[in-house]
């Protein structure tokens, strides 16, 4: 968490500065005769004071390249990025005399603002969605691995509803037999040939007859249950009718105990183990969605600061020239 107790010494830093500059620019304005100007010495002072801590902010994006750096831990890093950031607002409205200005004046300003607005936004995600993430996901998992992992939820959803119906007639390409952290080992040719023929032939016993005995009616009722809503439900990509049937734990615990109530006993099992599978996807698409809230907003504030960092020093330089 970047927000927290022991962010105590850089708000009151910043604090001492924001008052320190506001003085300052308070005694400025008063004896200076046309107003303040960014063009003014002490106007020059704040913007290059602004500028310098946004060069620093913009670093940010390098020193998350290299953890292992020597020049301070990350969360430092992080912790002046905010409040400096903060700063530096004020600093360059203190220089703009708080004028938008016209033309590239303008431009900037309006980035400027973007910019601090989207960082208080971020800041406000990454203080929120980690807490709500916990609340809301019993089982989170490396974003990256997600695909993996819902990809192996389909596979065992397929092999519990086979155990019932037999063959569903799906390919899923070829299966993988040994893992170990997502990535598949495979070791002396041997070894991968001996444990992919015991797969083909459990998988072939397991399609070939089904292994609990059920009629014909509920075996044909839970085929087509699974296959046009449950694992409609399992893919990457799951349609609009599959999340919404999905939602919520509420929704996948009332879906499951209706089907219970159509299909005999001996099926139940297998919709308990339906039903967790169902529930695992569902927090993935929370997890999911969650990450793109807690991360979105940087493909605004980051391509934004570079910008603006690089018409800040267009505008200075076409200032002090003309």
């Amino acid at each position: 968490m970047i927000v927290d107790r022991t962010s105590t010494q850089w708000v009151l830093g910043a604090v001492a500065g924001a008052l320190a500059s506001t003085v300052i620019y308070g005694i400025y304005a008063l004896l200076s005769a046309n107003g303040p100007r960014g063009g003014s010495a002490v106007g020059l002072a704040f913007g290059f004071a602004g500028t310098a801590i946004i060069v620093f902010e913009c670093l940010l994006s390098l020193r998350k390249k290299y953890p292992a750096s020597p020049l301070g831990r990350l969360k430092i890093w992080l912790r002046a990025h905010v409040w400096l950031g903060l700063l530096s607002f004020l600093l360059i409205l203190f220089h703009a005399g708080f004028r938008w200005g016209h033309g590239l004046a303008a431009v900037i300003m309006w980035m400027f603002l973007i910019i601090t607005l989207s960082g208080i936004l971020g800041l406000a995600l990454q203080n929120y969605i980690p807490r709500r993430m916990t609340q809301l996901i019993a089982r989170e998992t490396i974003y990256q691995e997600i695909p993996t992992i819902v990809s192996d939820l389909r596979l065992d959803a397929d092999e519990r509803v086979e155990f019932v119906t037999a063959d569903l007639g799906i390919e899923e390409g070829e299966a993988e037999f040994i893992k170990a952290g997502g990535v598949k080992q495979y070791f002396d040719p041997k070894q991968k040939a001996s444990a992919a023929e015991k797969v083909e032939a459990e998988v072939k016993r397991r399609k070939t007859s089904a292994q609990i005995a059920v009629d014909e009616a509920a075996a044909q009722a839970l085929r087509a249950h699974y296959l046009q809503e449950m694992r409609p439900f399992l893919i990457e990509r799951p349609l609009a009718f599959s999340r919404k049937l999905f939602a919520t734990p509420e929704g996948v615990a009332a879906y499951f105990a209706y089907i219970r109530t159509l299909l005999p006993e001996p099926v139940h099992q297998v919709l308990n183990d339906l039903e967790k599978t169902c529930e695992e996807r569902r927090q993935l698409l929370v997890q999911a969605r969650l990450h793109r809230w807690l991360h979105g907003w940087l493909f605004v504030h980051v391509p934004l600061s570079f910008a603006f960092l690089l018409l800040t020093f267009v505008h200075a330089i076409w200032s002090l020239r003309y």
